[in-house]
């Protein structure tokens, strides 16, 4: 079976509200679906994308292909990136960027501590 990420669509007429689901690809557009992963409301502004990051890696794991639309909205919420870094083994660089910026913080932190104790000290 073929599993496909892709988008359902709800709402009313002129009024589009997506489901972002994992759905069989011979299944009809609207139709039954495996297991539903997140929404997309493109009439916000700016839109509303909220995905299960979780569930869209554990289908994507699991071989399911996103449409293209589906794949720009994974891509937009940093999954598609992280499943490729997964995919290749490869740690992602964003983690290396968040440990660096941990310790630049805590060094900041602590001169902001130093400046503020020296200004105390002078004022006394």
């Amino acid at each position: 079976m073929a599993v496909r990420i892709r988008l359902q669509r709800l709402g009313r007429k002129k009024r589009p509200f997506y489901r972002l689901v994992a759905a069989d690809a011979r299944a009809q557009r609207d139709g039954v679906f495996l297991e539903r992963l997140g929404h997309y409301n493109p009439l916000t502004d700016p839109a509303d994308v909220l995905i299960d990051e979780e569930k869209a890696l554990k289908w994507l794991r699991r071989g399911a292909q996103p449409t293209d639309t589906a794949k720009r909205l994974l891509s937009q919420e940093g999954i598609w990136k992280k499943f490729t870094y997964e995919k290749l083994g490869k740690p992602l660089p964003e983690d290396e960027a968040m440990e660096a910026e941990d310790t630049d913080s805590s060094e900041n932190e602590q001169e902001v501590l130093a400046t503020e104790a020296s200004e105390s000290s002078e004022e006394e």
